[in-house]
Formats: C-alpha cells, structure tokens, sequence
C-alpha cells in the first residue's frame, strides 16, 4: 500500500509542480485533461488543464490536478490523501471503513484508470482518495 497526498488546483497545478520538482528534486509527469476519453456529460477540452500530475522525490510521491473549467475547487480540503492499493478487495475495504459518517464525493467504482477509485471526505473532514489503478 502506498499513501500519497493529491492536491487540488484551479488552473495553476503545472505551474505548481514545476515549483515542487524545483524545491524537491525530480521531473514532474503532466497529463493534460484532454488526455481524458470524452463523453457526453463532459465539458469542452482544456488542455492547459492537468488532469493528473505526478512527482517522485527522494523516494516520495505528490500528485495532483487541476478542476475542469468552470468547476470551483471542491470545498474543504483542497489537498486528499491518495490510498494506492493492489487488489479491488482492498480498495473496497478501506473505501468502506472510511465512508462510515463520510460525504462521499466519488463512489468507489470503476472509471478508464482505475480498477476501483473512490473518493471522500471523512467524518473527521480529511479527504481520502482510495486507488486500485490500471497498469498505464
């Protein structure tokens, strides 16, 4: 299991890691939201949007993204801790644990990267993002 925290942007994340990568060490990888498969609930591509941005330093690991256009920060917090996990059962484990007296944000189900992902805040108002991905 790994456990990361994912912070959250409205237009700045590239420009934030690139700052983070200079003040850590490492390369940042950036995925441009128009990197996402459309569909039709979704709203014009942005592509100076980061869908997912990733930074390993010195043997840790930041992630974030950018909100799409339009879409106000989520309220309170604005940074999530990331629960990487390896199997479906173990993402819907802890989802379930945590979930007890949480606003759910996200149901934990499938989705195009993930095998389970799952997202929300606890009854305590920490923000919990539980991840069993896909292999890129």
């Amino acid at each position: 299991m790994r456990i990361n925290p994912y912070l959250y942007f409205d237009g700045r994340c590239a420009e934030a890691f690139a700052l983070y990568a200079r003040v850590f060490g490492g390369t940042p990888t950036l995925l441009p939201s128009d990197a996402q498969p459309a569909s039709a609930d979704d709203a014009a591509p942005a592509p100076e949007r980061i869908l997912h941005a990733h930074l390993e330093a010195r043997g840790q690991t930041l992630m974030g993204s950018d909100v799409p256009p339009g879409v106000a920060l989520p309220p309170d917090p604005h940074a999530f801790v990331s629960v990487d996990v390896d199997s479906d059962a173990e993402a819907e484990r802890i989802f379930a644990a945590l979930a007890d007296g949480a606003e759910i944000r996200a149901p934990i189900a499938e989705s195009f990267f993930a095998h389970r992902f799952g997202m929300l805040v606890d009854r305590f108002g920490t923000g919990w993002m539980v991840l069993h991905a896909k292999a890129c």
